[in-house]
């Protein structure tokens, strides 16, 4: 899986590159309390073996 944990991380930094251009050009924050979606309540994410 140290594949997955690179592409991972590739595409964490892309996001937040992306997130910060949009924030300068625009002058806002892209993250707020109010565009937050908690997590429901009881729900894991399910975790296959191959």
């Amino acid at each position: 899986m140290p594949e997955n944990t690179t592409a991972a991380k590739a595409g964490g930094g892309i996001a937040k590159q992306a997130r910060k251009q949009l924030e300068s050009q625009t002058g806002k924050s892209v993250v707020s309390g109010q565009n937050y979606l908690a997590p429901e309540a009881g729900k894991a994410p399910k975790v296959t073996k191959k």
